[in-house]
């Protein structure tokens, strides 16, 4: 045994010089055997300015699905992750529990429907009151205007009874003045007739005087007739608006008691929930002793709780995160390339489609990593091309905010670029060797750099320095 220790170990010597041998030459002649290291390809085309970060896919068309307000037990729901089409059933309750509560509400809408009637009698009651307050004010006044009238003339005939009186009296003084001037009557039968005189103008005055107070009178009454007969007249509006009223709120409370028995009839029918729109199924959660799990068949689901979401594959949008610091040269409608995590070589294009009006720092449950002084925007871009395979809620993505290119460039990523003495160096993997190449380079942003000289972009490189590969 001991006899072929030494012949295998002369083997092995004359391997290993060979192979010292070989890494000379290649060092020498810039050239080495390729060690597996991954690899990126040279681009060439237009070259993007911007900065890149980090999104995460959601859809921007949810809808929420949730429980009738009959509420109970599911009695069957679809998976989780399902995909949906519009009108296709989601989840079924059972609504035996419901049935009363319809049956109540029925009763209540016919109890409001009667007393649309009711009210409408009641109300209409005030208005007869009290347009026959109005009648008989109105019958007052004519009865009042009637004795005026009476009275009036009673005033006048006794005005022009007086002024005959008077008008007698002062003709017979007339005679007497005459008759005792002739002689033939004494003085004092004078006197007598003028005493007459004067009584019958304190008469016709008197009497004046009270003609004048019964108009007054009368039109003082006149006047408290009218306003009577128009406070009558505003009751009997005032009644008939009650009436409307009390019967348009009667009405509403009873079209309104009518539609909630529509709904729930509707819910009651089959207590079925179905998909709005095509999408993927998100169910919701239900509270267990170890947390949160999506709801299942025998689960208890209260009115209006979340039962699913649909997230619809066709308007995907990229929720990102942007510093205070870089959001100043972004606006709506800024274009983007979007690359998925793990598939990075395939472009998809966005565009700005929201900026919030204001900075908010980021809260620990979203991203404990996260500086605490840092204030960042809530940017949303619409990817324009999306690939349902790749692009599903909840991937992350890359978003890079293109704000300049550079025509016609070669461009590499920055991992490919490496600085030794003297410039630059990329490192070209041809099949199995692998060249130090010096470049220059010009423009980059976060993720690649423009090649000005040393590349003509089909060249594969090495995104990891492989001499130290190889001392590995």
């Amino acid at each position: 045994m001991m006899r072929w220790i030494k012949p295998i170990i002369g083997l092995a010597a004359v391997a290993l010089a060979g192979w010292q041998v070989k890494l000379l030459l290649g060092a020498l002649s810039g050239e080495r055997a390729a060690p597996t290291v991954e690899t990126a390809r040279a681009q060439r085309g237009s070259f993007a300015l911007g900065i890149t970060r980090e999104g995460t896919i959601e859809s921007a068309d949810i809808v929420v699905l949730r429980a009738p307000r009959s509420g109970s037990v599911l009695t069957w729901v679809i998976d989780d992750g399902s995909p949906t089409k519009q009108g296709e059933l989601i989840a079924k309750v059972d609504v035996s529990e419901y049935k009363f509560q319809v049956d109540q509400q029925r009763l209540d809408h016919q109890s409001r429907t009667a007393r649309v009637e009711q009210d409408r009698r009641s109300r209409t009651q005030d208005v007869e009151s009290a347009q026959m307050r109005v009648d008989t004010t109105v019958r007052g006044r004519d009865v009042l205007g009637r004795s005026q009238l009476t009275e009036t003339e009673q005033a006048g005939a006794q005005i022009g009874f007086d002024q005959w009186n008077l008008t007698w009296a002062q003709t017979d003084l007339g005679k007497q003045d005459r008759l005792w001037r002739a002689g033939i009557v004494p003085e004092t039968t004078v006197d007598q007739s003028g005493r007459v005189v004067s009584s019958r103008e304190y008469a016709l005055n008197r009497s004046t005087k009270e003609e004048s107070y019964l108009g007054t009178e009368h039109s003082s009454k006149l006047a408290q007739s009218a306003a009577d007969i128009d406070a009558a007249q505003f009751e009997v509006g005032v009644a008939e608006r009650r009436i409307r009223e009390a019967v348009d709120a009667a009405k509403e409370q009873a079209r309104m008691a009518g539609q909630r028995l529509t709904e729930m009839e509707v819910e009651l029918a089959g207590g079925e929930v179905r998909s709005p729109q095509t999408g993927v199924i998100v169910l919701g959660t239900t509270h267990v002793s170890g947390g949160e799990r999506p709801l299942r068949q025998g689960d208890r689901v209260w009115p209006r709780m979340r039962i699913a979401t649909i997230t619809s594959l066709s308007e995907l949008q990229v929720a990102v995160r942007l510093e205070d610091s870089s959001v100043g040269r972004l606006k709506v409608g800024q274009e983007t390339i979007i690359r998925v995590l793990g598939a990075s070589e395939q472009e998809f294009r966005g565009r700005v489609s929201s900026v919030s009006s204001a900075a908010r720092r980021i809260p620990p449950w979203e991203d404990p990593n996260a500086p605490t002084d840092q204030r960042v925007f809530d940017v949303k871009v619409t990817v324009l091309n999306p690939d349902p395979k790749l692009m599903r809620p909840g991937v992350k993505v890359k978003v890079q905010f293109v704000f300049e290119r550079v025509p016609k460039a070669v461009y590499v990523p920055l991992k490919a670029v490496f600085d030794r003495p003297g410039g630059q160096v990329v490192y070209v993997v041809d099949g199995n060797r692998i060249e130090a190449r010096r470049v220059q380079t010009g423009q980059r942003n976060d993720e690649a750099v423009v090649v000005t000289r040393g590349l003509t972009g089909e060249e594969r490189l090495a995104l990891v320095d492989p001499t130290r590969a190889e001392a590995e």
